[in-house]
């Protein structure tokens, strides 16, 4: 009897440093984005992981790289507002001339930061690329990559 005594002991000792829940599994996610140039909305659809469409904004921008010979920098925080709740994702995106000085091509990474209703634990990032058109007036871009839900 002391023997099971002491092995359930024991084992209600080691439960408060027994992992948690784990994460979902990851799964691959596509973000298709289209805005005009300037402080105006845009509009995404995202296929895989997440599959919903809406609105989304940035919440703040900040270029950086300024004087560089054929590129500058853009961080920016995104806020994409679908059916299923909204959620927040960081981008550090490099802009590089192209042989039309009105278009530019971008490249560079994501990740979510925070989310609301169906998305308040979605976490991961990825890689975003596109171009920023100025003959078209359009910043059309495609993050790709994995996401999870804590």
């Amino acid at each position: 009897m002391r023997r099971i005594t002491l092995v359930l002991a024991l084992i209600v000792l080691a439960l408060p440093f027994a992992p948690g829940a784990a994460a979902s599994e990851r799964r691959a996610v596509t973000l298709e984005t289209e805005k005009p140039f300037g402080p105006s909305p845009g509009t995404f659809s995202a296929t895989g992981a997440i599959s919903d469409a809406g609105t989304f904004v940035n919440a703040s921008f900040v270029f950086g790289g300024i004087g560089a010979p054929n590129f500058v920098s853009v961080h920016a925080q995104q806020r994409f507002e679908g059916a299923l709740g909204t959620f927040t994702l960081r981008a550090n995106i490099k802009e590089t001339e192209t042989e039309d000085p009105n278009v530019l091509t971008d490249e560079g990474a994501w990740a979510v930061v925070d989310g609301t209703g169906a998305y308040q634990t979605l976490r991961g990032g990825g890689q975003v690329t596109g171009t920023a058109d100025d003959n078209a007036g359009v910043i059309s871009r495609t993050y790709t990559g994995t996401v999870h839900f804590d």
